[in-house]
């Protein structure tokens, strides 16, 4: 149990206080008990000197009786308890007793010396002194003796006394020293309190006022020291608690900061994952040991891998097997990507190649780009697209672009061969109406008529494969047409190889020309037939499909939905990838010379792109060829038209007006007019055209599509601003890609593709009189 201060000092106090006091008792009682007892030895010895004086004559007289009165009269003092004269034998000669002392004192055997005074004897009761009684030498001895209990007494009282003053004392004191105590401790040790106790409540001005007493001082001093550091302390504490409050608001900020900061690359980070696994192309990153570190679903569904954790941490450069376009197998140090890594740049290929996981070669083309951290590289990024379709596509288009031209180059040419072939078949049809028949030159009319039919089959081809030919498109039941075609193509087909059909179960309606698909199911099943070896089999099929976006057999322009499929099969010798690639050329032929003209394949795939349709081939060598062609189905919506019945051209009138460059296609047109009763003027260009009209109202303007300077239609317009009452009919070996096409069906006017023959262009003709002029007007 601790104290308090001032019960401590109040302890010390009293235990230093009855110390002192007890210290100062013990001596006085001391020094008063000597005191006493020199006195009572002195009085004892004053005794003894005065009885030994009054008792030695009466001695040395013998008068012992004298002895006795001086001794009875020496124990009249009150203090004396004893007076005895003994003999130096040690007899008693005298003795008086004044009060009753214990046995021991009278029985005290006095020792007899020479000398005056011997000693002093003390027991229990007395106390007295020994004297010799000289005598020429030592005769007796007197003994007094002092009764010893008043001396007791008075001590008991001095010691009583003596306690009394040392415990008044004791206490006055105590009391005085409290006082002080106190009053040092409410003047020196109460303002410290109060200072600290101000300190402990948080006024940490206060300080003490200096103390009179050195120590409190030095209290003071070192408490007021204290309070100023404690208060230099707390205000150090509360700036660096401002700035410890400010820094962490600016640490939370920057906190807050980084946490926005790092939410902000985390969202760009997923932005970027979820950019990289949902792009199409091919991404994969490396580092300096070319070690794959990413890479994106892409990349690894185009090199057949499942997921991407399949390829990171591959080396990639032998990873991917990577070579050069010409097949070489590219060193390490020879790798783009790898230069990457070295030189810091990106670079670009367009077709290397890299290997899938079952080791098939792919084409690529990609881009490298180096990952710079502190204008290190540490890495490269690499992306790469598959570039097979692409390729294909390139093929593709520079087969089409080669068909292309060649198509305008043939189109150009059949357009001037069905010039030519006009004017010979009218010409000659003309002519045998001036011959009689069974003639030689009526014979050899026909067989210029004959040669020219076939010259105008061939320029039919030749405007197909070039999809210049005007076709008739009209409703069509597929199966009715490969059904009706399917006698002649079994008379086409060698009786040794087998020929079968299979149509599909519902009606395949679609919208083509007749003659254009006869053309092509003849053309697929000569070349089946030329390929087969004895015992072969060709098959024809029809089926209905329905086309995704997503199909290969959709091209460009073809649009997704139901489409009838015309499969062409056989078992023959099948082609390599080469002949493949060249079959739709036109005059590309297998066959030897004199065997093919090269046109019949070319002459379907023009057909077939006529008819927004396409066509494709499935063949190997020693597994035979299937063609299959791809035509948008329609909803039927009239009955199957009926053939009209021929009947013979009438004579007709009028005034009509012949426009042809071609002068000889112009002299037929005006020969076959001018028979049939019609008043022509024929002219070789528009601007004859226009001055023959200053001056002639027609009825009727038969003018070719394409001449120099002004079409066709555009001279009709002209024209008909003003003799609006005018009839045009247009002619042409074909309708050029020109706004010419556009301009006849918006005049709704009939169009003859040449060639053709003088009864078809007089019938024609005939129509064209007996009905209204076009209500239609160029834009």
């Amino acid at each position: 149990m601790r104290l308090s201060l001032n019960i401590s000092i109040n302890l010390i106090l009293l235990v230093v206080i009855v110390a002192t006091a007890s210290s100062v008792g013990s001596f006085f009682l001391t020094q008063q008990r000597a005191t006493l007892r020199r006195d009572l030895e002195h009085r004892v010895e004053m005794i003894g000197n005065q009885v030994t004086s009054e008792v030695y004559s009466p001695l040395v007289n013998g008068e012992l009786g004298h002895v006795a009165r001086v001794l009875e009269a020496a124990t009249m003092d009150r203090e004396v308890a004893f007076v005895m004269v003994k003999s130096l034998d040690g007899e008693v000669l005298a003795a008086r007793w004044m009060k009753e002392v214990t046995g021991g004192v009278k029985e005290y055997d006095f020792p007899v010396r020479a000398q005056s005074k011997e000693s002093m004897a003390r027991s229990e009761m007395a106390f007295g002194t020994i004297t010799s009684l000289p005598a020429g030498g030592e005769i007796a001895v007197v003994a007094v003796g002092i009764d010893l209990e008043p001396l007791t007494t008075t001590e008991r009282a001095l010691v009583m006394r003596t306690a009394l003053v040392v415990v008044l004392g004791s206490l006055i004191a105590l009391f005085l020293g409290l006082a002080i105590v106190r009053r040092l401790l409410n003047r020196s040790i109460t303002p410290l309190l109060d200072g600290i106790r101000k300190i402990t409540s948080g006024d940490f001005s206060s300080r003490v006022q200096p103390d009179p007493h050195r120590e409190i001082a030095e209290i003071g001093a070192a408490f007021n020291e204290m309070a100023e550091r404690f208060s230099t302390t707390l205000i150090f504490k509360h700036e660096l608690e401002e700035t410890v409050t400010r820094r962490t608001a600016q640490l939370q900020q920057a906190l807050e900061d980084q946490i926005r900061v790092r939410e902000a690359l985390a969202e760009r980070e997923e932005h970027i994952r979820l950019l990289f696994n949902s792009t199409a192309e091919a991404i994969f990153a490396i580092d300096r040991d070319g070690t794959c570190t990413f890479c994106n679903p892409a990349c690894a569904t185009v090199l057949g891998y499942g997921t991407p954790e399949e390829v990171i941490g591959n080396g990639m450069h032998s990873f991917l097997g990577h070579t050069a376009p010409d097949g070489t197998v590219l060193r390490e140090s020879e790798c783009p990507i790898c230069q990457t890594l070295s030189a810091g740049h990106g670079s670009h290929n367009v077709n290397d190649t890299f290997r899938k996981k079952d080791g098939t070669a792919i084409p690529v083309e990609y881009w490298s780009h180096p990952i710079l951290r502190d204008d290190e590289v540490v890495g490269c990024v690499v992306t790469f697209l598959d570039i097979s379709q692409r390729n294909m596509l390139e093929r593709q288009l520079l087969q089409a672009q080669k068909l292309e031209g060649i198509g305008v180059l043939a189109g150009g040419i059949a357009h001037d061969f069905n010039n030519l072939l006009t004017a010979i078949i009218g010409g000659a049809e003309i002519a045998l109406y001036d011959i009689p028949p069974d003639t030689k030159g009526a014979k050899a009319i026909h067989g210029v008529l004959d040669a020219a039919t076939r010259a105008a089959d061939l320029t039919r081809q030749i405007l197909a494969f070039s999809r210049k030919q005007v076709m008739t498109m009209k409703e069509l039941n597929l199966n009715d047409e490969v059904l009706s075609q399917s006698k002649m193509l079994r008379r086409l087909i060698s009786e040794d190889i087998k020929f079968q059909v299979n149509l599909a179960p519902e009606e395949l309606c679609i919208r083509a020309d007749a003659a254009q698909l006869q053309q092509v199911l003849l053309n697929l099943a000569v070349n089946a037939r030329d390929a087969m070896a004895p015992g072969g089999s060709i098959t024809i099929e029809t089926a209905a499909v329905v086309l995704q976006r997503s199909d290969r057999w959709l091209e460009e322009g073809m649009a997704p939905g139901r489409y009838a499929v015309i499969s062409v099969s056989d078992t023959g010798a099948g082609m390599d990838e080469q002949t493949r690639s060249r079959i739709f050329e036109p005059f590309f032929t297998t066959k030897g010379p004199g065997e093919g003209t090269g046109l019949g394949l070319s002459t379907v795939h023009g057909v077939v792109k006529q008819h927004q349709g396409s066509i494709s081939v499935y063949s190997e060598p020693g597994k035979g060829t299937t063609f299959r062609i791809y035509l948008p189905r329609i909803e039927r919506t009239a009955a199957p038209d009926s053939l009209p019945e021929a009947a013979p051209v009438p004579r007709g009138t009028g005034k009509v007006l012949v426009v042809e460059d071609e002068k000889a296609v112009r002299d037929f047109l005006e020969s076959a007019l001018q028979d049939n009763g019609f008043s022509v003027t024929s002219v070789g260009s528009a601007p004859e055209a226009m001055e023959a009209c200053a001056v002639t109202t027609y009825d009727l303007m038969v003018s070719d599509v394409v001449m120099p300077g002004m079409s066709g239609p555009e001279l009709y317009q002209a024209i008909r601003e003003s003799q609006p009452q005018l009839k045009v009919m247009f002619i042409s070996g074909y309708p050029a890609k020109s706004v010419s096409l556009q301009d006849i069906l918006q005049w709704d006017a009939p169009f003859l593709a040449k060639p053709f023959s003088a009864k078809v262009f007089l019938a024609k003709t005939h129509e064209l009189m007996q009905s209204s002029p076009p209500a239609g007007h160029a834009p």
